[in-house]
């Protein structure tokens, strides 16, 4: 009986082992850790997983070994962090006698980097936005979203005269960004 036993056991032993060298009983898992913001800048990015593929997700297949792991960055579309939302293609910064309006934020300085931040990285609803031809601008031909937005800073000095300095700048709204996540790819049997 115990020579009986013992051959069912190593007969079991076998059988599970045919199992496990069995790619077709099988299916990989993409196991994947909660994605967070990177950049919108594509050289800023590095995907780990086979193939570098930068644009999209990495997904796991069957000639992976089991517990691989890799770092999958991939584009998305949306709105990017508030800081990384608008590219800033154009800025002038000049002397016009004219009155001041529509007059520039409070405290602001005369450069575009300080007119966004006073509008709180935020152009969409703005009365600063000015009409102007877009396709004048080579990466507005690419997206269709860009916006002017003017404002001046008044000159306090007395003359016969009004004068203020007009701030200008042209601004890319980003639209599409990178995002990336831990991905271990994981081997469950069917």
């Amino acid at each position: 009986m115990k020579k009986y036993i013992l051959l069912c056991g190593c007969c079991l032993l076998t059988a599970c082992a045919g199992l496990l060298g069995e790619t077709d009983g099988y299916k990989m898992n993409t196991l994947r850790q909660t994605p967070y913001y990177l950049t919108t800048e594509a050289e800023q990015v590095e995907d780990t997983c086979p193939g570098n593929d930068i644009l999209k997700q990495y997904t796991c297949t069957k000639d992976m070994p089991d517990g691989m792991r890799c770092f999958d960055a991939y584009m998305v579309q949306g709105s990017p962090a508030p800081e990384q939302r608008y590219t800033l293609l154009q800025e002038k910064v000049e002397k016009q006698t004219v009155s001041a309006q529509p007059e520039c934020p409070a405290n602001m300085q005369p450069n575009c980097q300080s007119f966004l931040q006073a509008l709180q990285d935020n152009l969409e609803f703005s009365w600063y936005l000015v009409n102007f031809p877009s396709s004048s601008f080579e990466k507005c031909r690419e997206t269709y979203d860009c916006k002017r937005i003017d404002c001046y800073l008044p000159d306090h000095t007395t003359g016969p005269e009004p004068s203020a300095t007009l701030v200008s700048c042209v601004f890319k709204r980003n639209q599409l960004f990178f995002v990336g996540s831990e991905v271990t790819c994981r081997r469950k049997f069917q």
